[in-house]
């Protein structure tokens, strides 16, 4: 699992949830995930939608636009409950789902996991 978002505070908390189970990378930006996933491809990306210089949004359009990365799995995380997430539909690949911050559960109509 990789885990990209630019808060040492998220990255550190999810890899320590996540460690015990799974063998987990982090990334501090969109660039330094390509480059990781690049090298190492996982099977699973954790993806934080809000970053500076190339967001979440930008980061799974360079994987999208990349033959041998366009089936990764890809979660958005965020904690912003807005409805302009869900024109990364366009983007993903399969279902798409959203959990919403406050929503108490899961909107198929609005994803942010892609």
């Amino acid at each position: 699992v990789l885990i990209v978002d630019d808060s040492l505070t998220i990255r550190e908390g999810i890899k320590n949830l996540l460690g015990e189970d799974y063998e987990v990378a982090v990334a501090e930006s969109g660039v330094a995930a390509i480059r990781a996933i690049t090298l190492n491809r996982p099977d699973l990306v954790l993806l934080d939608y809000e970053m500076p210089v190339c967001d979440g949004k930008q980061t799974l359009e360079m994987l999208r636009s990349d033959d041998a990365f366009a089936d990764l799995p890809v979660i958005f995380l965020t904690g912003r409950r807005d409805p302009g997430i869900s024109d990364t539909k366009n983007i993903g690949y399969g279902r798409t789902f959203s959990f919403q911050p406050g929503s108490g559960g899961i909107d198929d109509g609005a994803p942010s996991c892609i």
